[in-house]
C-alpha cells in the first residue's frame, strides 16, 4: 500500500474480515479504526468505498467495459490501448484530447505523458559527458517532472496562479501520475489552465538555457492567464 505500514496489532482476534471494521449498528465504516490500521490517507479512501446493501451479491465486473461486462471485442479494443501505451493511465489518455485549450498545448501535455521533452536527464542518455543537473536551481538531476514542479522557478509561477502547496509539494516519480492524479480532482477547465500555466514553464526554461533570458515568475503566469482568457 504506497510502502505505508499497516498496523494489523490494532486489530482483535475477532476482526480478520471487512465487515468487522464496520460500526457495529449499521453498515457504515468506522473511521476511526480504518485510519488507525491503514493510516490517515488509505483511510479516507477505504471510508470512501460505498457499502453496499445486505441482500446484494458479489458478482465479478470486467472494468474494461462500461456495463461491467466481458466481451471479445472490449478484450481487444483494452489489448490494443494496452500496446499503444494507454495502460494503467488510460484516464488521462482519454482526457488530454478533451482539455478546452490550444491544439499546440494539447501536444505538449501528450508529449509531457511520454516524458518525450529533451530534459537533461533525457539527453544524458544519448549523450555521454552531459550534465544532468538543473542549471537554473542546481539540482543534481533534472528530470521532466523537476524541471514542471520542483524546481523553485516553476513552483514560483504555481504559487501566483493559486495553486496550493498540496497539489505541488507530494512527492512522485513521474509526471503522468502527478498529472493524472490532479484530473481526477479538477475540472476541465482547471486542468486545462494549468497545462497552460506548464508550457508557458517549460517555454521559460527553454528561454532561459537557450537564450539566457528568464522571465520573472509573474510575468509567466500573466501570459498563460491572457492566454487562456483570449482562448
Amino acid at each position: 500500500l504506497n510502502g505505508g505500514i499497516i498496523k494489523s496489532n490494532i486489530l482483535n482476534q475477532n476482526e480478520k474480515r471487512v465487515k468487522d471494521i464496520w460500526q457495529a449498528d449499521s453498515r457504515s465504516w468506522n473511521a476511526n479504526k480504518v485510519k488507525q490500521v491503514y493510516g490517515q490517507d488509505w483511510g479516507e479512501k477505504i471510508c470512501n468505498i460505498p457499502i453496499g446493501d445486505e441482500g446484494q451479491v458479489d458478482k465479478i465486473i470486467w472494468f474494461h467495459n462500461p456495463h461491467g461486462c466481458f466481451t471479445s471485442k472490449s478484450s481487444y479494443s483494452w489489448l490494443l490501448l494496452k500496446e499503444m501505451g494507454y495502460g494503467p493511465h488510460r484516464f488521462f489518455w482519454k482526457a488530454i484530447w478533451k482539455l478546452d485549450t490550444l491544439p499546440k498545448i494539447r501536444a505538449f501535455t501528450w508529449r509531457v505523458g511520454h516524458e518525450i521533452l529533451p530534459t537533461n536527464c533525457k539527453i544524458v542518455t544519448i549523450r555521454q559527458g552531459f550534465d544532468k543537473g538543473c542549471p537554473r536551481c542546481g539540482a543534481k538531476t533534472k528530470t521532466l517532472l523537476h524541471t514542471l514542479k520542483d524546481c523553485p522557478a516553476s513552483r514560483a509561477i504555481l504559487s501566483i496562479g493559486g495553486w496550493s502547496r498540496s497539489f505541488i509539494s507530494k512527492n512522485y516519480d513521474r509526471c503522468i501520475v502527478w498529472l493524472e492524479d490532479l484530473m481526477h480532482v479538477l475540472d476541465k477547465r482547471a486542468m486545462a489552465n494549468l497545462m497552460t500555466i506548464l508550457w508557458n514553464c517549460w517555454n521559460n526554461r527553454n528561454n532561459c538555457i537557450f537564450r539566457g533570458k528568464e522571465e520573472e515568475a509573474k510575468q509567466i503566469w500573466e501570459k498563460a492567464s491572457n492566454l487562456n482568457k483570449e482562448f
